[in-house]
């Protein structure tokens, strides 16, 4: 699109020089002063047309009050909504992960329960007496964190007392799962064979009566449709009570997730249930600002489970909102409730078959709104009757001091007035015969047709800058963006050419930012142009000062840039100016008839938003590198804590254990040296986690320094290898160990080298089962040293492989895994061969063995994590 720019003209076609001052001697003449013929022609002004216009003027504002308040209650209203739907969203979000992560405690306590049976009763624990009290199952005596209860018809069977015995051992698991942060009232286990156990430990009479049938008998309700369905291998199923009242531990309504515990047969052997208090997630205060809203809890046959704040809504309100529901269903709904209209956003629970809704009431809201309102209203109203007294006076005197006006004088007056409402509207003013004057109306109308020119080219050059930021922002690839900045820019200013030159902080220079407009495909790829090159481009970059040439003879064009972009006539060149600093610069250049002073503030004008625009993609690439970065530490956080979490707990309970016995059993000498063995093989697996711990981190602060130095290659690999070969010797593994058999000096770091082999071969140790064999080989060349180490291990599967150098992951990352370890040897094993300068791979194939191959080249680095330098060996 190009935009002509007409100049100023006068109506007969000449060009409109300034006009001079009026003379002194002329200020009163009607010929030259409209004033003066006003003076003489004009009638007073009437005051009836100021009164209408003051009535109609009062009708149109009381009209405009009542329209902005219906607008803002409006407005109101549809914020209400959208913020009781993400109120009520964000509820549905917090009871769905609660009811999950109870789902998770139940699961927990039925793998818990399923290793208590299996291992059966402990052998050191003392039996617990059971006491027979009327109308109600035997219970134990004992008081303490839980309380054990049989069936009447179980209490004979050898199975029920094994069960009960087996069932201590689930207080302590149960106490931990039930200190969690949700609400758990208690966690119960009833086994086939007719035995209870709940923890925490409690009275069972509630009234004066047990709350416990004296037969109770397994399955129990919630667990028998859980019988119907096979075993699985995933997570095992769950079921929900109903809404009851909780007698046991007074936590008020609760509902229990079931769980159905298996024997290794797949046979079921007892369920577990854990109470969730959920009435405490309403218990939050009302909100100040919206006191009256509510919010319950309806099961899928219209029974009110929960209504809070308790009081809000009346039992009748209550009934007639869960009739709503049922007949409604969930989603965002309107409904009256005594008259009253209420918004309702309801939500439903497909596991727990509950309905969840959040109740406001629109009443409310158009009150505070008129409360808001009418201060500003009143105060408005006050100051118009002052200003329609002020009106009045002006009125009155400027009727008294008008004068008759003539049809003669009021002609030219129309016209002008005509011609300003075509320039408002957006029309032509045209051509209006009889304006062709001396006086202040023509003057008027030439200003008047020289603004119009003006006000189109203002409105051509921003909705061409609209048009460029739409459409460029539009664009995902960068190429697409730059390719759709120039094209735009050059067909906005009429040009035939329009490219851009970036900077690039790496090379300190200008470099061509292709693909442009109207030049050969391929001219900018490669253009670089120094900070201390003198040319024009770098010039405009350095001053922040456009540049405009209508001819090519300016010395600081680089003549062989120019002849490979086409360029022939003329050229602007534009700084692309950001907050951050100048971007680079904008080039547009072969503009038939050459680039005027418009022209080069429409391209600063398009230079600063394609400015935005690419400071923007900048930020949005730097915005999404930070989410990756973050999105990578959180995870590696997870499998650090659950690592950690894991690697610590083992040695830190042989410690302890043994601590205790040392402590208080008094034991005998050998008894005394296997503790202190036990003791000690756990702190230096305990120091030699922490010693990797360290080393990851210095590593990754940049302090791991290389010391390299010359070393025989048999004897460095040797020495990494013996302290493993124990290990290997003990679970009869055949390990085979080949390097060159004449000297072969190397120069590596030798400590970090001992540690890669070490790291590698600990692992094919860890991973071969008994019996295994093990190969390790290493040999030099004239471009570097090979290391390998192969296994017919477990091996790892092929979807694991990309991960298995990431530090903190294990391919069993289950806290019940058979090897040991926190997933940092291989990390540090690849962190230092890269800092040598190598390659490290692997290939592995499940239950035939794993493979690694280290590379390290004769020129190796011998910098830092940091920053590395390179040195020939």
């Amino acid at each position: 699109m190009n935009i002509g720019k007409p100049g100023i003209w006068a109506s007969d076609g000449g060009l409109v020089r300034d006009e001079p001052p009026a003379l002194a001697r002329d200020a009163w003449s009607p010929r030259r002063s409209l004033g003066a013929r006003l003076a003489l022609y004009l009638v007073p002004v009437a005051v009836i047309p100021a009164l209408i216009y003051w009535v109609l003027v009062d009708r149109e504002t009381d009209a405009a009050e009542q329209r902005l308040l219906e607008a803002l209650v409006a407005d109101a209203h549809r914020q209400e909504e959208r913020a009781l739907r993400g109120e009520a969203d964000d509820k549905v979000r917090v009871i769905g992960d609660a009811t999950r992560r109870l789902e998770t405690i139940a699961r927990r306590a039925a793998v818990e329960t399923a290793r208590a049976l299996e291992a059966g009763p402990e052998t050191d624990a003392p039996p617990e007496p059971l006491l027979d009290e009327p109308g109600g199952p035997l219970r134990t005596a004992r008081a303490g964190v839980s309380v054990g209860l049989v069936s009447r018809r179980a209490a004979s069977t050898r199975e029920a007392r094994r069960d009960l015995a087996a069932t201590r051992r689930l207080e302590a698991p149960f106490v931990a799962l039930g200190l969690g942060p949700l609400d758990v009232a208690a966690i119960e286990v009833q086994t086939a064979s007719g035995v209870m156990r709940i923890v925490p430990g409690r009275p069972l009479m509630a009234g004066g009566k047990t709350i416990v049938g004296p037969d109770f008998a397994f399955p129990s309700g919630e667990s028998r449709p859980l019988l119907a369905l096979p075993p699985t291998d995933g997570p095992a199923p769950v079921a929900w009570s109903r809404v009851y009242e909780d007698d046991y531990s007074g936590a008020g309504r609760i509902v229990t997730a079931v769980v159905l515990v298996r024997g290794g047969d797949g046979r079921p052997v007892a369920e577990v249930g854990v109470d969730w208090a959920f009435e405490r997630l309403f218990e939050s205060p009302p909100d100040p600002g919206r006191p009256d809203d509510a919010e319950i809890l309806v099961s899928e046959d219209g029974a009110v489970l929960l209504a809070a704040p308790p009081g809000v809504l009346g039992d009748e309100d209550l009934r007639a909102l869960s009739e709503a529901l049922r007949a409604k269903g969930t989603g965002d709904l309107e409904t009256e409730l005594a008259g009253r209209p209420f918004l309702v956003a309801a939500r439903r629970f497909p596991d727990l078959r509950w309905i969840y809704a959040k109740v406001s009431p629109r009443a409310s809201l158009e009150k505070r709104v008129r409360a808001e309102l009418d201060p500003i209203l009143a105060a408005g109203r006050g100051r118009r009757a002052e200003l329609r007294l002020l009106y009045l006076a002006v009125i009155l005197g400027l009727s008294a001091a008008l004068v008759v006006v003539t049809r003669r004088a009021l002609a030219p007056v129309r016209r002008v007035a005509r011609a300003a409402d075509a320039l408002a509207s957006g029309l032509p003013i045209g051509e209006a015969a009889g304006l062709d004057r001396e006086d202040e109306v023509g003057r008027l109308f030439r200003a008047m047709r020289n603004v119009e020119r003006r006000v189109r080219w203002r409105m051509a050059s921003m909705e061409g800058v609209h048009r460029l930021a739409q459409t460029a922002a539009l664009m995902t690839r960068p190429d697409e963006t730059l390719a759709q900045l120039a094209r735009q820019i050059a067909q906005l200013v009429g040009a035939g050419k329009a490219w851009l030159a970036l900077w690039d902080p790496a090379t300190r220079s200008l470099a061509g930012a292709p693909p442009g407009y109207g030049i050969p495909e391929d001219a900018l790829r490669g253009v670089r142009i120094g900070l201390e090159d003198s040319s024009l481009t770098m010039t405009v970059y350095r001053t922040g000062e456009t540049a405009l040439g209508n001819d090519l003879s300016d010395p600081r064009l680089a003549a062989a840039l120019l002849d490979r972009l086409g360029v022939r006539d003329n050229y602007v060149f534009a700084p692309l100016k950001a907050e951050a600093g100048v971007l680079g610069v904008l080039g547009v250049a072969d503009k038939p008839g050459g680039f005027d002073l418009e022209d080069q503030a429409a391209i600063e004008g398009y230079a600063g938003q394609a400015a935005l625009l690419l400071r923007n993609a900048r930020l949005y690439e730097e915005l999404q590198r930070s989410y990756e970065r973050l999105r990578d530490a959180q995870r590696n956080r997870d499998y650090f804590l659950q690592n950690v979490n894991h690697e610590l707990r083992t040695p830190l309970t042989a410690i302890l254990g043994w601590s205790e016995v040392l402590a208080e059993d008094r034991p005998d000498k050998e008894t005394v040296r296997i503790a202190v063995d036990q003791i000690n093989r756990s702190a230096q697996f305990l120091l030699a986690l922490i010693s990797d711990l360290l080393d990851l981190s210095r590593f990754e602060e940049g302090r791991t320094r290389l010391e390299p130095e010359e070393v025989d290659l048999g004897p460095l690999v040797a020495g990494a290898v013996e302290p493993v070969s124990v290990m290997a010797e003990a679970k009869g593994i055949v390990m085979t160990v080949e390097t060159p058999a004449e000297p072969t000096p190397v120069r590596l770091d030798p400590m970090r080298m001992r540690q890669v082999l070490w790291n590698l071969v600990h692992n094919a140790v860890k991973f071969t089962p008994k019996a295994g064999r093990i190969r390790v080989e290493a040999s030099a060349d004239d471009t570097g040293v090979t290391f390998s180490v192969a296994d017919n291990g477990v091996g790892v599967e092929a979807k694991d492989l990309p991960f298995i150098f990431d530090r903190f992951r294990q391919v069993d990352g289950s806290s019940t895994r058979a090897y040991r370890g926190m997933g940092i040897g291989l990390a540090l094993a690849k962190a230092y061969v890269e800092l040598h300068g190598g390659t490290i791979a692997v290939e592995s194939q499940v239950g035939r063995g794993t493979a690694f191959r280290v590379r390290i080249p004769r020129t190796a680095s011998t910098g830092n994590s940091g920053v590395q330098r390179n040195v020939a060996t």
